[in-house]
């Protein structure tokens, strides 16, 4: 068969023939008539690509019009003719028109532009007429220029812009106002690009097409709906399966079956040949959808495999990189540089025989020198090349495939990396925060694939995994690896070799490890990495199903053309060859890992799993200790893997059953077996009662188990990780979990266990949980805060007009206290824990739901996608977005009409940045979380407060050295552990501030990688602060903590801030609860607008009152307006002289109580009092000159004495004092 140099050739017929028509290379005139003259575009650049535009390439056109004209005339008018692009108004949508609303009206040829707004897109125009067959035509050479510029590529960017020029277009040919003739075309980022609406459109052919024409099983699959937010809908999931039939399919989950249950016996039958034949799955999927030619290319090769089953041979041919030249080897070993050269590439021990190192030699830039990017190299001066024939059927006997040509339905939809709801899913793997993951995660356990390979943009070197350390502790790397780099390798070498125009790529494994130049204390030449590609997180797709077994990779692209298109679906059929044959390896490697899982083997040997824990010097196994700590203490099994994990699900010994439910669900939907005891068991003097959580580690998916459930590594010697790697689901979401790492103590667990639970079991069963309830009845109830379920109530019974107050004091600071009856009426739609109180606690009053304005907000795009930035470039805000909305708070898009503000973004920041910093100068409570609102505050509003960051991330203990609302929740439940993304620390503690959180003075550090280059821990750092200053009411974190919304435990810092702004005493004011002496006298005051507060939430009654305030107040109270002036008392002291109430001095200066008696007298004009002040201790302290008015006080019952019997006449009268006074003389 001819071997396929071009993707287009790999293209069906029917594909083939359904794309000119959508390019209109066969005009629908044609249909009318087949001797009518038609129109016809074309592309003459020879490039072998389609007869359309593509924005990526360079190209030459004709398009030839038939005219009803002399060719005399036709030459004649040619010099006037004006050719327009317009769009095609009888063409179906290319774009949704809300979603895109600003794409080209179109326009001349000459007024087209490419993307920097200068350079013409189209040249060359030159109308001509020629006579064809008797028929005269008007005709239009002309070329285009890459609309990216030097770039021939789609760009690495978001909302793609570049859809605005794209779609179905007609060229009109125009005359004095008149269109002589016309041709539909199409425009698009470069040949094989597709829409979403496309992606569904083709998978459909697909299928359609594999059952017409061949006797393969293809079948289309949902795995689920997309998530759906920011007001945008959700999608369908689709996947693919490709294989030689039905039966090898349900075969592979027999085989799945036996694998994760009886895996030895599995094993014997692959070594003695019993299993028969069989095929492994082999999954490919894209999840960044901007990074366009990924999903194109995996859609490309799914049609490769069935238009070549449907041919005549059944074969395809592909260039295979089988070796070196005598030239390649010099190129190559001038590339690598000398040995023990700093800079040098080195070759890692662990790989060396395994890597062969084709396809790593670099082309040239234009002036010679070694390219950094993956171009076009001499693949014949370097490599020797074999050709090698794939035959499809042959292929299927050995593999299947799961095809998921893209994750991020809703991506793909709007051209983000992120989904609709601004996440980046492949950041949310282990986390599943989002639907998509959480789909795909289930697809995973579901299939067991024995490699998964997730094609991504835009690393310009073409990257191909595996990984350079650290790896992950949790996978059984010995057992991954051993076809980890020949499977990368095969994926390499057939992409490169294949298309033509990116020849070289790069592996991390293989090719990032470099000389220093120094030596080590050995004398040998060290080696570092320094610039870790690591899979040390789950948190992408592949390192997730690394945890299952499967054999992974990432693979980066250097471009989104068709060049690449096409070398991603080579990549993918040469990779596929290599593992079919290694088929039987891929499974032996993967149930030996499901083997060590059931048996709970420890693995951490040198020889095992031990040697690919290098330090970043690659010293093999240094740091196997760090990374996999051993249960070494009396009784326990010396394994990394404890026995067992006990999660508590009654309310007695779980604090959150919330998060405990919903990890039990997470677990069973990741194919992790668990189980419900059914009887009680005691473990380390504990009764559990029968109904307890058991998550077993002897079970073939103990990695998954175990990698969410440890609290992850203490990384010290690398000072940089790609991504978060701490899972830690017991301490970031908050629920109650014990370890057990005894063997004699599990075989009594085990014995108390039921029948593992399967996932829709533990659907069935989470569904019938309710919430726990313990003390009396029809009384008060305490709604313990431990979850987004007791916050989320919390907000219902506030909308719902229901009595909820936050207590101040006892053993439940913190929680809520509500009425018996509201407790019923949420008890059945939250999971929450309550206790029946007799005896209220002290509490404050929540007076309404709180209403939240999020920092950050952007304004919609003007280009590409309407809302880009929004969906893709606002990350902080969206996780900000998706608490709240968690969490039930009403949130208003307008600072001004929020009670609270709150944000992980820079307050300044967003469409209504200026009115949320003009609304937090105004006295609204501030909320910041992070870095950048930390960035913000230090430099506009705190200037004495400093702060750094000193890491990537940490799960770390700390201390609340004051007693707040805001940290007594945590406090209570005996919670000092918090998680930090980027270790973000105050530096300094501006003055008047109150530490709210502070990191433990010495070892603090759990897990993480919080490391800077200057070595110094988080150990004693201020971590948050409350601080009220120049009539702004700021809580600051230095941390963000709801990231990624995995970091769910930690919600509820800022909720109970929310709440401590919102509860209310006197007045409405925080900390002046209705039980303070002075409650109703401030009340009065404030509600008869005679005094305010300090800020929004806070009177400060302790505060002393000046004299220039008590003239104020006076005046207000004989209705005079006392706003403007050129000092804020100036018109209350105008007031106060020309009354005779006071002769205006010293207005800053305190205010006593014998000077606040003889203003009140004065402004009353009563005659003198006549009570006796000699019946008060401290009456002769009284001064002459207030004498009489100190009497009428006392007389009016104004002033009543102080403890003791004192008038205290000297004493500065404090801010509630005043408030109870004029309460006394007014009311």
């Amino acid at each position: 068969m001819k071997k396929h140099k071009t993707l287009g050739n790999a293209l069906s017929m029917l594909t083939a023939s359904a794309l000119l028509l959508s390019l209109c290379v066969i005009p629908s005139a044609a249909a009318d008539s087949a001797a009518a003259p038609t129109a016809v575009f074309e592309n003459t650049s020879g490039d072998g690509g389609s007869n359309g535009i593509s924005l990526s390439a360079e190209r030459t056109f004709q398009a030839s019009i038939p005219v009803d004209m002399t060719e005399a005339e036709a030459k004649e008018a040619a010099s006037s003719v004006t050719w327009t692009l317009t769009p095609d108004a009888d063409a179906p949508d290319y774009l949704d028109d809300t979603q895109f609303p600003n794409q080209t009206e179109g326009g001349p040829l000459s007024a087209w532009l490419c993307q920097d707004g200068e350079t013409p897109l189209f040249t060359d125009v030159a109308t001509a007429a020629e006579t064809v067959d008797g028929q005269v035509y008007l005709t239009v050479p002309f070329a285009n220029q890459c609309y990216f510029g030097d770039d021939l590529s789609v760009p690495h960017s978001n909302g793609g812009s570049y859809m605005d020029v794209c779609g179905y277009f007609t060229l009109s040919a125009g005359l004095d106002g008149k269109t002589l003739g016309s041709v539909d075309l199409k425009v698009a980022p470069y040949d094989n690009f597709h829409t979403m609406s496309e992606i569904y459109d083709e998978l459909d052919a697909l299928v359609d097409y594999a059952a017409g024409h061949t006797d393969l099983y293809v079948e289309q699959f949902s795995m689920g709906q997309s998530q759906g937010d920011n007001g945008l809908e959700s999608l369908d999931m689709p996947y693919l399966i490709v294989a030689k039939d039905k039966a090898a399919v349900d075969k592979w989950q027999e085989i799945k079956a036996e694998a994760e249950s009886d895996p030895t016996a599995l094993l014997k039958k692959l070594e003695s040949g019993a299993l028969g034949d069989y095929q492994v799955p082999v999954m490919y999927s894209n999840i960044h959808a901007n990074e366009v030619a990924a999903s194109d290319g995996i859609l490309a090769f799914a049609w490769m495999l069935v238009e070549t089953a449907a041919s005549e041979s059944g074969t395809i041919d592909y260039d295979k990189l089988t070796g070196f030249t005598a030239a390649g080897k010099a190129e190559l070993a001038e590339q690598m540089g000398p040995a023990g050269e700093e800079g040098s590439v080195a070759v890692p021990d662990l790989v060396a025989n395994d890597a062969t190192y084709l396809g790593y030699i670099k082309g040239e830039n234009a002036d010679g020198t070694t390219a950094s990017i993956s171009t076009q190299v001499e693949l014949e001066k370097y490599y020797t090349i074999d050709t090698v024939t794939v035959d499809v059927d042959e292929l299927l006997s050995d593999v299947f495939f799961i095809i998921v040509p893209e994750e991020n339905v809703e991506g793909r939809t709007y051209l983000t990396r992120t989904s609709s709801g601004g996440f980046d899913l492949n950041r949310d793997n282990s986390f599943q925060t989002q639907a998509e993951t959480q789909n795909m995660a289930r697809l995973i356990a579901e299939w067991n694939p024995v490699s998964l390979t997730e094609f991504h943009g835009r690393v310009q070197a073409f990257q191909c995994e595996p990984c350079d350390p650290p790896h992950e502790p949790n996978f059984e790397y010995d057992l991954l690896a051993e076809h980890l780099m020949g499977g990368g390798e095969a994926l390499g070498i057939a992409a490169v070799a294949n298309n033509g125009g990116h020849n070289s790529y790069v592996i991390p494994q293989r090719d990032y490890l470099t000389y220093t130049g120094a030596k080590t204390a050995d004398g040998d030449d060290q080696t570092q990495w320094l610039d870790p590609w690591d899979d040390m997180s789950t948190s992408y797709t592949p390192q997730y199903a690394m945890l299952h077994g499967t054999v992974s990779y990432t693979v980066e692209v250097p471009a989104y053309d068709d060049y690449m298109v096409q070398g991603v679906a080579y990549g993918q059929l040469g990779q596929s060859v290599y593992i079919a044959e290694h088929k039987d390896g891929y499974l032996t490697n993967q149930t030996k890992i499901f083997e060590r899982g059931v048996t709970n083997a420890n693995s951490d040997a040198y020889e095992l799993v031990g040697q690919w824990f290098c330090d970043q010097y690659d010293v093999e196994g240094a740091e196997a200790d760090l990374f996999r700590p051993e249960y070494d203490g009396e009784g326990q099994n010396g394994n990394f893997y404890p026995e067992c994990y006990i999660i508590p699900m009654d309310g007695v010994h779980q604090s959150n059953l919330q998060a405990a439910a919903e990890m039990m669900e997470y677990l069973t939907r990741n194919g992790v077996q668990v189980s419900l005891t059914d009887q009680s068991f005691t473990y380390n003097g504990v009764e559990y009662p029968a109904g307890t959580l058991i998550v077993s580690m002897y079970q073939a998916k103990r990695s998954v188990a175990n990698g969410v459930l440890y609290d992850g590594t203490v990384i010290t010697g690398w000072p940089v990780l790609y991504s978060e790697g701490i899972t830690a689901f017991d301490k970031v979401r908050g629920f109650d979990m014990v370890v057990c790492a005894e063997p004699a103590a599990y075989k009594t667990i085990s014995a108390a266990c039921g029948d593992v639970l399967d996932y829709e079991e533990t659907l069935d069963y989470v569904a019938s949980l309710t919430s726990s309830f313990s003390g009396v009845k029809d009384a008060q109830v305490v709604l313990m805060n431990a979850s987004e379920d007791s916050t989320a109530a919390v907000n219902a019974l506030l909308k719902a007009g229901k009595s909820v107050s936050l207590i101040t004091e006892g053993q439940y600071e913190g929680s809520f206290l509500v009425s018996y009856a509201d407790w019923q009426s949420v008890a059945g739609d939250y999971l929450l824990s309550g206790v029946g109180v007799t005896d209220a606690p002290a509490a404050l009053a929540i007076p309404k739901a709180p209403v939240v304005y999020i920092s950050g907000k952007p304004a919609d795009n003007d280009k590409g996608f309407v809302k880009t930035t929004l969906v893709s470039g606002s990350y902080e805000y969206n996780y900000d977005r998706q608490a709240m909305r968690t969490l039930g708070f009403t949130v208003t898009d307008d600072p001004a009409k929020a009670d609270i503000i709150v944000g992980n973004v820079a307050l300044d920041q967003g469409e209504k940045g200026a009115a949320a910093v003009a609304a937090v100068k105004a006295g609204t409570p501030y909320i910041a979380t992070g870095s950048d609102p930390l960035e913000y505050i230090s430099k506009n509003l705190v200037t004495d407060l400093t702060y750094t960051t000193l890491g990537m991330e940490a799960l770390h203990t700390v201390t609340y050295p004051t007693d707040s609302l805001i940290t007594a929740s945590y406090a209570a439940d005996g919670d000092y552990v918090l998680y930090t993304y980027s270790c973000g620390v105050l530096t300094s503690v501006p003055a008047g501030a109150t530490v709210l959180i502070q990191a433990a003075e010495q070892d603090s550090f759990i897990a993480g990688c919080c490391l800077n280059e200057n070595g110094t821990p988080i150990d004693g750092f201020v971590e948050a602060i409350a601080l009220e200053r120049d009539g702004m009411d700021l809580t600051i974190f230095a941390n963000s903590v709801n990231n990624r919304a995995h970091q769910q435990d930690d919600y509820r810092y800022v909720t109970n801030a929310i709440y401590a702004k919102m509860s209310t005493g006197g007045a409405g004011f925080t900390h002046v609860p209705a039980s303070h002496w002075a409650a109703g006298g401030i009340a009065y005051a404030v509600e008869n607008g005679l005094m305010t507060g300090t800020s929004r939430t806070t009177f400060a009654p302790a505060a002393p009152t000046t004299r220039g305030m008590m003239m104020t107040i006076l005046a207000r109270q004989d209705g005079v307006s006392t706003s403007g002036g050129g000092t804020w008392y100036e018109k209350g002291m105008a007031w106060a002289k020309e009354n005779g109430i006071s002769d205006g001095s010293a207005p800053n200066g305190s205010i006593t109580r014998e000077q606040l008696a003889v203003m009140l007298y004065r402004a009353s004009g009563a005659d003198a009092g006549s009570a006796e002040l000699s019946a008060f201790a401290d009456s002769k302290a009284v001064s002459s000159w207030a004498a009489e008015a100190m009497s009428w006080a006392v007389e009016q019952g104004v002033i009543t004495g102080k403890k003791g019997n004192l008038l205290d006449p000297g004493g500065t009268a404090s801010r509630a004092e005043v408030a109870v006074m004029l309460q006394r003389y007014l009311g």
